[in-house]
């Protein structure tokens, strides 16, 4: 695991999830452009007309200077056309608001791992550079610009002069200089066609906060794409149960796995006995199948009578494990004040945890020890009992995710 999804505490850790990065962005271009070869197309102006290629966060960045490489390198166009069709063709969907959580690497590994993508990304940048400055001549004194650049440039701490232009080579020279990063989250608004986020609430963040100065040069860009969950996956295929109920509840068409519009049939007869009945069976025996690997999985007994109240997704600080087990803490301290009448109106929760970090992540693996820990103490204490458990899954990914989510 720790070579698939490599820490990047040191230099090693970050050549190698960097050359992944590369790697995969490559082969991916580079298989799209033989396809499209193949297809018999030979004018590279109308590729945008047939591919987009969507950066799902920063992750595939390089996609976008690598196309550049195989236009200029391998296809003989110039820099300017090759600009031109690469803004054109990738587009990109933002996954975080927090500025300190958008990826960056050291420009030394980036110039020695792909140097020639650094040409390319410097020659960005440049054109950049210089496209603000004549769009805000007059707009903003210098100082405003400088700022404004000095948000916005592709390379970060490379500029000793925001105002005066980047110069080739140029580091900073004081005595304790921040290092010198290429912010890929810059180069992907910068090359994009369009950048969204996936939700509107998130959307309108990332265009009024977290990359407001691009707002302001690229406003026609910014965009939401509001995420989905497919039925076909996580009701039709995963829970046959309540599937079988819908489907007969609907008119006894499975249209609804398509047209998610079908399901407001069920509005008719939401106040019936019986589908009332059919519906909660369903959800009944999904909760058995959940307890029953609960139980092999992690030797816990969990009341199937209870709410089932499941947090399953990367761990990291900003996806609140940490607040939730905090919540869960407070409400066992709140229960173990109650008296015996009180209890009884407590409504009894299964809280279930679940989730990967990457190796070097610390902070994570001490949240996980931390809601273990919880568990231990709430799950052994006899004045507890039913009323509150705590589990945490092993070895999380979709297939235990089919079981835990329906």
């Amino acid at each position: 695991m720790a070579v698939l999804y490599p820490g990047d505490a040191t230099k090693e850790g970050k050549a190698l999830r960097l050359s992944q990065q590369y790697m995969l962005c490559s082969a991916s271009v580079q298989d799209i452009l033989a396809r499209w070869k193949e297809r018999g197309n030979t004018d590279w102006e109308k590729l945008p007309e047939k591919v987009c290629v969507q950066m799902n966060d920063t992750h595939p960045t390089l996609a976008a200077p690598e196309l550049m490489r195989l236009l200029i390198d391998e296809e003989g166009l110039t820099w300017e056309k090759a600009w031109e069709i690469t803004k054109k063709t990738v587009a990109y969907t933002n996954h975080t608001v927090m500025p300190e959580a958008l990826e960056k690497w050291p420009l030394d590994l980036m110039e020695e791992l792909l140097p020639r993508h650094m040409q390319i990304i410097r020659q960005i940048d440049q054109k950049f550079m210089n496209d603000v400055k004549e769009a805000f001549k007059g707009k903003k004194d210098d100082k405003e610009m400088a700022a404004f650049l000095k948000a916005t440039t592709i390379l970060e701490n490379v500029y000793a002069d925001s105002v005066g232009g980047p110069k080739m080579g140029d580091t900073m020279e004081k005595a304790e200089a921040p290092p010198a990063t290429v912010r890929m989250a810059n180069l992907c608004c910068i090359a994009g066609l369009s950048i969204n986020g996936v939700a509107q609430i998130h959307s309108d963040i990332v265009k009024a906060f977290t990359f407001k100065e691009f707002a302001e040069i690229y406003g026609y860009k910014f965009q939401n794409k509001t995420n989905g969950v497919t039925p076909r996956r996580w009701l039709a295929f995963c829970n046959p149960e309540l599937s079988k109920v819908i489907t007969k509840w609907v008119g006894n068409t499975d249209a609804w796995i398509t047209d998610t519009e079908v399901l407001r049939k069920l509005m008719d007869n939401a106040k019936n006995p019986e589908l009332q009945k059919e519906w909660k069976e369903a959800k009944l025996a999904r909760k058995q199948i959940c307890k029953d690997y609960i139980k092999k999985t992690t030797g816990i007994d969990v009341p199937i009578n209870a709410m089932f109240d499941i947090q399953v997704k990367r761990i990291h600080e900003y996806k609140r494990q940490l607040l939730n087990i905090l919540g869960i803490i407070y409400r066992y301290r709140q229960i173990k004040a109650m008296s015996k009448e009180e209890r009884a109106k407590v409504v009894p929760r299964v809280c279930v945890f679940g989730g990967k970090a990457y190796a070097t992540y610390i902070q994570a693996k001490r949240i996980v020890r931390l809601v273990t820990a919880v568990g231990e103490v709430v799950n052994n204490d006899p004045e507890i009992g039913d009323l509150m458990k705590v589990v945490f899954v092993p070895d999380y990914n979709v297939s235990v995710a089919e079981t835990l989510i329906p």
